[in-house]
């Protein structure tokens, strides 16, 4: 009798731990990696460290953009701060879009926020940004523009 207590006892928590084991893996997976990544990137654009912003970029952005270029690029418009508003994961998990509202101060003037869509990829296990094209069009320049 002892041993079919046993037995059964051992079962009963073989399955309690299978079944536990299968409702944590149905629980949904935190984007906290990519959150965090998003947030480094940014906050290296706010302290304008850009070779630290640099590390960020894809592998495709990097094969477009060497590192000497992109830390020489003219930047005349800072970001103050900013706050992720979306993060959407695309159903393969290796893409996702990111969407934030930034602060820009210009000639002394603050813009609060100024939407900003970024593109993240995943590549061997870490998200990195798509850089965004470089523009020539500047933001607060919209006479010339229309001028052309």
């Amino acid at each position: 009798m002892k041993t079919n207590g046993r037995t059964l006892l051992a079962a009963a928590c073989c399955l309690m731990l299978i079944l536990s084991a299968g409702c944590a893996a149905l629980a949904p997976v935190k984007e906290e990696p990519l959150e965090e990544r998003v947030k480094a990137y940014m906050q290296a654009g706010i302290d304008r460290k850009w070779g630290r912003a640099y590390e960020f970029l894809d592998s495709s952005s990097r094969e477009k953009v060497d590192r000497d270029t992109y830390l020489s690029q003219p930047r005349k418009v800072p970001y103050r701060k900013f706050t992720i508003d979306e993060i959407t994961v695309a159903p393969s998990g290796d893409q996702a879009t990111v969407k934030i509202k930034t602060d820009i101060a210009y000639k002394g003037y603050t813009f609060k926020g100024a939407s900003q869509e970024q593109h993240w990829v995943k590549e061997k296990g870490a998200w990195f940004v798509k850089a965004a094209p470089p523009s020539r069009k500047h933001p607060f320049n919209l006479q010339r523009e229309k001028e052309k």
